[in-house]
């Protein structure tokens, strides 16, 4: 069957990336062609200044210096953040976050594709991060997740032993930029057309949704620039807006 396409650039450490994944998940249950839809995962690294290990800090110290203000400051934002993502059955504890480099996860995500199982891995990697308070730049961390999706074991060593998708993630952020414009994640491409920026509420995405897919129906895939929305998101520089 011919679907429809929403592409999605994202990263495992941007808070409204798993809030919207959930909200989008929401509004394609109350869809009533969701199984013309297809989602692909694209890649988008907040910050790979992050060192490949972790260090040793807290999330609040990391995220106070992100945004250039107070532990307690940053606490208090990001009870914002936690009651979003609670009122979308998501648990954030950020007293156990562990802030890591991205870089590894969204190489998991790639080699996931190949067996159409990225969206699977998306979600544990998000439940591992938020919720779980796991390194997932940690080697065995993401092996025991890769495993838990489905992912060969054999595979998975070799991607975390070399540098295989580096260049696709490069490739996806550049074109997300250069040609689609972005400035925040999570980014939603709707069709090759109308694009979501950030974490709306549900019925917007649905609205979005619904419009692309008539268009889609009439037209078949777009060439043309579509309508922006912005929410609650990430800009391209790793600082996440939280009004």
């Amino acid at each position: 069957m011919e679907k429809m396409k929403i592409e999605i650039w994202s990263d495992i450490a941007c808070p409204y990336c798993y809030v919207g994944k959930r909200k989008l998940e929401n509004a394609l249950g109350k869809f009533p062609h969701a199984d013309e839809i297809e989602i692909e995962w694209h890649s988008y690294e907040l910050n790979p200044a992050l060192p490949k290990k972790a260090e040793k800090q807290s999330y609040y110290s990391y995220f106070a210096k992100l945004h250039g203000y107070t532990e307690d400051d940053a606490k208090d934002d990001l009870k914002d953040v936690i009651s979003l993502a609670k009122s979308v059955g998501l648990e954030y504890n950020y007293d156990r976050l562990i802030a890591a480099n991205t870089s590894d996860a969204l190489r998991l995500v790639k080699l996931a594709k190949r067996y159409k199982l990225a969206d699977q891995t998306e979600e544990v990697l998000f439940r591992a991060y938020f919720t779980d308070g796991e390194d997932i730049s940690d080697r065995e961390t993401l092996l025991r997740l890769g495993k838990e999706v489905g992912l060969p074991e054999n595979e998975i060593e070799a991607l975390l032993d070399g540098d295989e998708f580096l260049s696709e993630i490069e490739k996806d952020i550049r074109h997300s930029e250069d040609d689609l414009d972005l400035e925040y994640v999570p980014f939603y491409l709707f069709n090759n057309k109308d694009v979501i920026q950030g974490s709306l509420a549900d019925e917007e995405y649905l609205a979005v949704l619904d419009k692309a897919y008539q268009d889609w129906k009439a037209n078949g895939v777009s060439s043309e620039k579509g309508d922006r929305h912005k929410g609650r998101a990430c800009s391209a520089d790793g600082v996440c807006s939280l009004d």
